[in-house]
C-alpha cells in the first residue's frame, strides 16, 4: 500500500513563498517509490498570505491606492477578491510590511498603520454601490514593520486624538503620550472583519507583541519601553472614555492591529491553527497520512506561539509516523520541545553562511529532501 507525505510548508522570508517552497519539495520527493505525495501549502496571515489563499479559493487580485506607512506617497496594494464565496482578503505584510518600508524609514514610533484603514474605506465604498459583492473580510495579520496598536488605522476609521488644546495629533507612536482627549464616531462596516493571527501572544508583558517582535522592526530596548509608556498611556484614556478595555487579551500580532479592532469593534480573532485546520482543510488529513513535511525560514520561540510551522506540526504528529520539519534556522532552544517523531532539517548547515543559504535555497530545499529520502529508507 502506497505511503502518503503531506506536503505544508510555510513560507520561507528572503526566500520564497509556501507555494513555491511545496513545489520544490514535491519535486524533489518525486522519485519515491510507493508513495503518493500530497501539496497543501499554508500561510498563518503573513508573507504570501494572498497566494496561498488564490491557491486554495481561486478569485482575482485587485488593487488600492493607499498611503505608505512612512510618508504620504502612495502604492498599489494587492488584495484577493473572491466573488463566488462573497469574500476578501487583505495580506497586512502587503499593506504595512518590512517588504514596503524601505530601510532608512523602520522606525516604529514613526510608522502609521493608516493604510490599512484607508484600504478597508475603499473596500467598504465597493460593496456599496455594489461593485464588489463582500460579505467577510479577511485580514492576515502578520511581517508588518509598523507597531501602532491600530490607531493608524482608526484614525481613518473615526478616531481623532486631541491634545490639552483639543486640536488634533498627528496619530504616531511617539505623540501618543501627548494626548489628553479624544473623539470616536464609529465607521461601520457591511462586512464581517476577520483578522487572521499568526501568534497567540499578547500585548504587553516579557512575552509580548511589543517585546518579542521589536527588535525585527527595529525597535531598541529604549523605544519598546516608550511604545509600552504610550500605548498604556492611550488604553488608560479609552477607559475613561467609556470603552471596555481588558489588555491582558489584547493581541500583539502584527504590531497591535487586531487590538484596535477588539477594542473598538469588538470583534473576535481568528488563530492561524485554525484557519489552517479549517479554511485551508489540512483536518481531513488527520488520520489519513502517515508522513508530514512542513517547515519555514525560521523557527524559534515564535513559531511556537502559533505560526504556520509550528501549528502544523502539532495538528499531526501525534497521527503521523514522523514529521520532517524543514527550515532555513532552527533555534537550538526549540528542538528540545519538538516531539519524538519530529525530523529537524535546518537548511543552513548545508552552507558557509546565512546570506548563501538564503541565496542558495533550492539547493538547500534539494540536500533536505535526500535526507528525508533517507530517513525514510523505502
Amino acid at each position: 500500500m502506497a505511503k502518503r507525505i503531506l506536503i505544508s510548508p510555510n513560507s520561507f522570508k528572503e526566500c520564497a513563498d509556501s507555494l513555491s517552497i511545496a513545489e520544490l519539495i514535491k519535486d524533489n520527493l518525486s522519485n519515491l517509490k510507493d508513495t503518493e505525495l500530497i501539496m497543501k501549502p499554508i500561510s498563518d496571515g503573513g508573507d504570501g498570505f494572498l497566494n496561498i489563499c488564490k491557491f486554495y479559493f481561486g478569485g482575482e487580485i485587485k488593487n488600492y491606492s493607499i498611503s505608505t506607512s512612512y510618508n504620504e506617497s502612495q502604492f498599489e496594494c494587492p488584495v484577493l477578491y473572491c466573488e463566488k464565496r462573497r469574500e476578501l482578503y487583505i495580506e497586512s505584510a502587503e499593506v504595512l510590511g518590512l517588504n514596503v518600508v524601505p530601510l532608512d524609514f523602520r522606525n516604529p514610533l514613526k510608522l502609521t498603520s493608516k493604510g490599512l484603514g484607508q484600504l478597508l474605506i475603499q473596500i467598504e465604498q465597493d460593496v456599496r454601490i455594489r461593485k464588489i459583492k463582500v460579505e467577510k473580510v479577511y485580514i492576515g495579520i502578520g511581517g508588518t514593520a509598523t507597531i501602532d496598536m491600530g490607531m493608524g488605522m482608526m484614525s481613518i476609521l473615526g478616531l481623532k486624538l486631541l491634545d490639552s488644546s483639543s486640536r488634533e495629533i498627528l496619530v504616531l507612536p511617539e505623540n501618543f503620550n501627548t494626548v489628553k482627549d479624544m473623539d470616536y464616531e464609529q465607521i461601520k462596516f457591511l462586512f464581517e472583519l476577520i483578522p487572521i493571527i499568526d501568534v497567540s501572544n499578547p500585548l504587553f508583558g516579557d512575552q509580548g507583541g511589543i517585546r518579542i517582535f521589536g527588535n525585527q522592526k527595529n525597535a531598541d530596548n529604549n523605544k519598546i519601553s516608550i511604545l509600552e509608556n504610550n500605548f498604556n498611556h492611550l488604553l488608560k484614556l479609552f477607559e475613561n472614555n467609556g470603552l471596555t478595555i481588558s489588555s491582558n487579551n489584547l493581541s500583539g500580532a502584527g504590531g497591535g492591529i487586531p487590538a484596535a479592532l477588539q477594542i473598538f469593534y469588538s470583534t473576535n480573532l481568528l488563530q492561524s491553527s485554525k484557519f489552517i485546520k479549517d479554511n485551508l482543510g489540512l483536518s481531513k488529513y488527520v488520520n489519513k497520512v502517515d508522513y508530514l513535511v512542513t517547515g519555514e525560514g525560521a523557527y524559534d520561540q515564535q513559531s511556537g506561539l502559533g505560526k504556520g510551522a509550528g501549528a502544523s506540526m502539532y495538528l499531526f504528529n501525534s497521527n503521523v509516523e514522523q514529521v520532517f520539519l524543514v527550515c532555513g534556522k532552527i533555534s537550538a532552544g526549540s528542538i528540545p520541545k519538538f516531539p519524538k517523531n519530529v525530523f529537524p532539517i535546518e537548511i543552513s548547515k548545508y552552507f558557509s553562511s546565512e546570506v548563501e543559504s538564503i541565496t542558495h535555497y533550492k539547493e538547500g530545499i534539494k540536500k533536505a529532501c535526500k535526507d528525508i529520502v533517507n530517513q525514510l529508507n523505502f
